[in-house]
């Protein structure tokens, strides 16, 4: 057993004493690639156990925050996994059991299996199901979603932020206290260090390279909009009216997997969402406009508001069957006027993702490697991307809908 075999199995031990294994062997099958987590590492392992009665066998992925101390000093490391075990431990559970007393059939359950975790001093493990191990994949993030997929993810946010709304109207103490557990680690994210450069440096480069494909009058408005950067980012949804429920917060092309169908290789059946490290109580168009617009084709968005009314509809189902009613607890209007207030933020967090779909893994910088050579959390987006042409495929058709929509 290898050194790194050896303190893998110390953590899975800690982890795993549910699973009642009297002993047990562990194979790491890989790592993450390079630029698939920005704060911690992914670890692939195969683990052999036995119990009295039976060997089991598990395909597991180790969620690893990273050792580097002077970006831990930079960076909410820490708290980001903590919330995300917040989310695991405490959320889900109980929206589970909530969902469960209500007879839902068909509950939101569109996350792994997550076996536990271990902190120690100057580290964070979770460990979850392998999901690759039963069939999901992650969909090519240079290619926008196909329809189907963009679907299937909105009707489950939709039965997602259903729970929410159904327990801030049957059980506002409880969902309060629950609320009140998640840290607004985004926030942390955007004080620490010059974050905000980050977004400017996006919406700079945007603005570059599609200056010779928009009009004048959409690029003063993608120009003027970039001047919102810090209001949209950090306070636009701190109102104490706006419709509020627990989102994911992270909606990009990665923190999804997707199962096809056996004989449609691009026909969803099922979806799980990953990484709730920035989870948070907040505009459930948070998590709408980021997926969209990081996301959508251009044939597609022109479809956008039915593409919304799918999601309310949703919505809409789910609360019923929880004894709710969404005409007064997020009418379909309330909804739609939300989405033209509050969607800024999701173009505002697409501005950074055309660029990240756009990168090939061998143009990331590493931000721990970074940040010990003295830069700035910053350095990790600074690079120059090569496939200008799939950065422009992501950006145009988006930059153009929002300003021809006056939604900027």
């Amino acid at each position: 057993m290898t050194e790194r075999e050896g303190e893998i199995r110390s953590w899975l031990k800690s982890v795993l004493t549910k699973e009642n294994l009297d002993d047990f062997s562990v194979k790491i099958l890989g790592n993450s690639e390079k630029g698939d987590g920005y704060i911690g590492d992914i670890v692939f392992v195969r683990l052999t156990g036995a119990t009295t009665s039976s060997v089991k066998e598990y395909n597991l992925v180790l969620k690893c925050g990273k050792r580097s101390e002077t970006l831990r000093e930079k960076a909410p490391v820490r708290q980001a996994f903590t919330n995300e075990i917040y989310m695991y431990n405490t959320v889900f559970p109980v929206f589970t059991e909530f969902q469960r007393k209500h007879g839902i059939e068909n509950p939101f359950d569109s996350v792994p299996k997550c076996y536990g975790k271990l902190i120690t001093e100057n580290m964070e493990i979770i460990v979850f199901d392998n999901l690759k191990d039963i069939g999901f994949t992650l969909w090519n993030k240079k290619k926008p979603l196909t329809r189907k997929h963009i679907n299937m993810v909105m009707q489950e946010y939709g039965k997602f932020h259903a729970v929410s709304f159904a327990m801030q109207d049957q059980q506002p103490e409880k969902f309060e206290e629950l609320s009140r557990g998640l840290q607004d680690v985004f926030k942390m994210f955007m004080n620490a260090g010059d974050t905000e450069a980050i977004f400017t440096r996006a919406f700079d480069e945007v603005h570059d390279l599609l200056k010779d494909d928009l009009d004048d009058n959409a690029l003063l408005k993608w120009k003027n909009f970039r001047k919102q950067i810090n209001f949209l980012l950090n306070d636009m949804c701190e109102e104490p009216d706006i419709k509020k429920v627990i989102i994911h917060g992270d909606c990009w092309n990665n923190n999804f997997m997707y199962k096809h169908a056996v004989d449609n290789e691009i026909l969803p059946i099922k979806v799980a969402m990953l990484d709730w490290q920035i989870s948070k109580y907040s505009s459930p168009i948070c998590d709408l406009s980021y997926f969209l617009f990081a996301c959508i084709s251009k044939e597609d968005i022109e479809e956008l508001d039915e593409i919304l009314r799918l999601y309310h509809k949703s919505l809409t189902s789910h609360l019923s069957k929880m004894g709710a009613d969404s005409s007064t607890l997020y009418p379909l209007n309330t909804f739609l006027e939300d989405w033209k207030k509050y969607c800024r933020f999701g173009v505002a967090m697409s501005s950074m993702l055309f660029k990240i779909c756009a990168t090939d893994s061998d143009e990331v910088i590493d931000i721990a490697h970074a940040a010990e050579n003295g830069g700035d959390f910053g350095e990790a987006f600074s690079y120059d991307v090569k496939d200008k042409t799939s950065f422009k495929n992501k950006a145009l058709h988006i930059v153009k809908y929002v300003t021809e929509n006056n939604l900027i």
